[in-house]
């Protein structure tokens, strides 16, 4: 099967302020951009249709990696997201409490729905998971069939790839579709 959208949330190589291990490195293997980018390339090959979006969740330390990534993979650049988050997490200088989405094109495709912003408001929960609410905003915008990359959950309606997936109704405080 060849995707119209595929979504992307890697585990970048996060590197703290200090010995102690307090962020994503608690909580599973951080992976280099270059292997990111490797791994992405190898996983998509022959899996995306030639005009297609994608959805890159990137955290504030790695935008340039983001943009990196989306260019190997053959997207151009458009706007991003922000998922502004109902409270402050980690950080130096500031504290964080939103994150980006990159989105990116490939080809010429469409959007569905021209009334989506680019905020999600949504609260922050286990580390790591995503608003549910980029679902819809997604749904919105790009058309199926959908992927998601480095999932850990699966969502109706999308193929998932990741060794983190749980199944849905295992999943606490998910919104219905």
């Amino acid at each position: 099967m060849k995707y119209h959208t595929v979504l992307i949330d890697p585990p970048w190589n996060e590197i703290g302020g200090g010995r102690i291990h307090r962020g994503a490195d608690r909580h599973y293997n951080l992976i280099k951009t270059p292997e990111i980018i490797s791994l992405c390339q190898e996983v998509l090959k022959d899996r995306l249709e030639e005009n297609c979006h994608c959805y890159l969740w990137v955290t504030n330390n790695h935008p340039p990696d983001g943009l990196e990534t989306l260019e190997a993979l053959g997207f151009r650049y458009i706007p991003n997201l922000v998922w502004v988050k109902d409270r402050f997490g980690l950080g130096q200088y500031y504290r964080g409490k939103h994150e980006l989405l990159l989105f990116g094109v490939k080809g010429v495709l469409p959007y569905k729905d021209k009334t989506q912003t680019t905020v999600i408001h949504a609260k922050r929960r286990l580390h790591s998971q995503k608003p549910d609410e980029q679902y819809q905003k997604i749904e919105a915008i790009s058309y199926p069939p959908y992927l998601e990359l480095f999932a850990r959950y699966e969502w109706p309606g999308w193929d998932n790839w990741g060794n983190e997936i749980q199944n849905i109704g295992k999943r606490k405080n998910h919104s219905k579709k």
